[in-house]
């Protein structure tokens, strides 16, 4: 008989239990925009991305590091701050930019979802913009997986709620499967929304924040499925997020 798989979804990285994902793989997502922006700027030729949820931890990283390239990158509340080179805009993150540097980012709720998934023993970096190269690797590693959704303010997110859906979808069509409730809860609504993405993004909490402040164009960013090929993976001492895997066996987004 095969063994299940055990998937378990967590809606915000408050409501993942302690010691729960030792020996796992988790996967970090923060559809807006965090996730969506660290692979742009590593498909933009970022080495590395080095993510802090403190300001004043990312003011003090970056400013050790100005003898080498370093871009400071972030926002509170959806907004750039005044004394950062970039804010968390995707299109911001350009090859012009970002070719060669370190960028040390620092958002609302994407780098929290990181720093909490750091306990798992691999931790992927997720949005819909790579769905595929990360299905891919959630096909290879058969570790129970732990997909670590950032919510807003510790809450769920409708948006980051959808690609967790979409991943349980996917892996559900590939193998047996053991799901906790959350990971049912996201599959309904992936079932119930995922085919009108843009649409949904735009309705979502953080779709209409985002546009109230005037970055509808990121909304239409982070709905770009399947634009890169590549997957940022956690790498330790010191922390940071490098390309870990690259390549698309074939597009696993059902339109």
């Amino acid at each position: 008989m095969t063994r299940e798989r055990d998937i378990q979804v967590h809606l915000s990285p408050e409501l993942v239990p302690a010691g729960v994902l030792a020996g796992c793989l988790a996967v970090a997502i923060d559809v807006l925009r965090a996730t969506t922006t660290i692979v742009h700027a590593l498909a933009a030729g970022c080495a590395e991305v080095r993510p802090c949820a403190d300001l004043d931890e990312a003011r003090r990283l970056a400013d050790s590091m100005r003898a080498g390239r370093v871009l400071l990158g972030g926002e509170r509340g959806g907004k750039p701050l005044p004394d950062f080179d970039l804010g968390n805009s995707p299109g911001e993150y350009t090859a012009k930019n970002c070719k060669g540097t370190t960028l040390v980012l620092t958002t609302t709720n994407g780098a929290r979802a990181i720093a909490r998934a750091d306990e798992a023993e691999r931790v992927l970096i997720a949005a819909f913009v790579n769905f595929s190269a990360v299905c891919e690797q959630l096909r290879q590693d058969r570790r129970p997986l732990h997909i670590i959704c950032a919510g807003q303010h510790g809450t769920p997110a409708l948006e980051d709620t959808l690609l967790a859906g979409a991943f349980v979808d996917f892996i559900c069509e590939e193998m047996e499967t053991s799901l906790n409730d959350s990971a049912r809860l996201a599959w309904d609504c992936f079932e119930n929304h995922g085919r009108l993405l843009a649409g949904a993004l735009e309705i979502s909490r953080s779709g209409v924040h985002l546009c109230e402040l005037g970055y509808a164009a990121d909304l239409a960013a982070a709905a770009e499925v399947d634009k890169f090929n590549l997957v940022p993976e956690l790498r330790r001492d010191p922390l940071r997020l490098e390309v870990g895997a690259v390549g698309i066996v074939k597009s696993r987004w059902q339109k």
